[in-house]
């Protein structure tokens, strides 16, 4: 398995740590990596089926791949069985440890702004866990549209530039809402459909029967 740590390292291992006592129980163990096993097989499904999607688009002279898919295939979430309430448990696990953090020393010229970012996406955060991983269309909006206008902001804040609390503050903030715009998406259902075709009759959409039970 490699590598594999779709919420990075911290948050896989909390939420493999569900399975039990994972440095004493080798059967949790087993089971962790069974959890860890089901996510990555489902995480190369998707890969295959946006590789082959974006042949197809290339071939229409459609370059440029929307940037949901991009951040919904490569940004933190769990893919596969149980995604959601794993992703929902992420978000609350990092929202318990940033919610405490004071707003941190910022470049005068950029305060305002990052001051309104701060506060309309961790509105949006903790709306979404009040709500049990739900959020209205207008938030929903505010994280999507919102989360690039951020990213283009840690530049400033990082190497060289005096305020390495203020890029560790927000890089956290920008996981959160990732992560809850993940949690909400529909995904790469299109593309997955139009790469494994309509299942039969009661199957679920998108998804091919020989290759679901993986």
């Amino acid at each position: 398995m490699g590598l594999y740590c779709p919420l990075g390292f911290h948050g896989t291992w909390a939420h493999l740590g569900t399975a039990g006592d994972l440095r004493n129980d080798e059967r949790a163990l087993l089971r962790a990596m069974e959890m860890l096993e089901a996510s990555r097989r489902v995480r190369m499904r998707e890969a295959e089926a946006f590789a082959a999607h974006r042949r197809a688009e290339k071939a229409r002279q459609r370059r440029t791949p929307p940037r949901a898919q991009v951040r919904y295939l490569y940004g933190p979430r769990w893919p596969g069985p149980q995604g959601k309430p794993v992703m929902l448990a992420e978000v609350g696990r990092l929202w318990a440890e940033f919610a405490p953090r004071p707003f941190p020393d910022v470049p005068r010229e950029d305060k305002s702004a990052l001051a309104w970012l701060d506060a309309s996406l961790a509105g949006c955060v903790s709306v979404y866990l009040a709500n049990g991983g739900s959020l209205d269309a207008g938030r929903r909006r505010v994280v999507t549209e919102q989360v690039p206008a951020l990213r283009r902001q840690l530049p400033r804040l990082g190497y060289r530039s005096g305020f390495p609390e203020a890029f560790g503050y927000f890089h956290d903030l920008i996981k959160m809402t990732e992560l809850v715009a993940n949690s909400l998406s529909e995904g790469l259902a299109g593309v997955e459909r139009e790469r494994l075709g309509p299942g039969p009759a009661g199957a679920e959409p998108g998804r091919n029967p020989a290759i679901s039970g993986s």
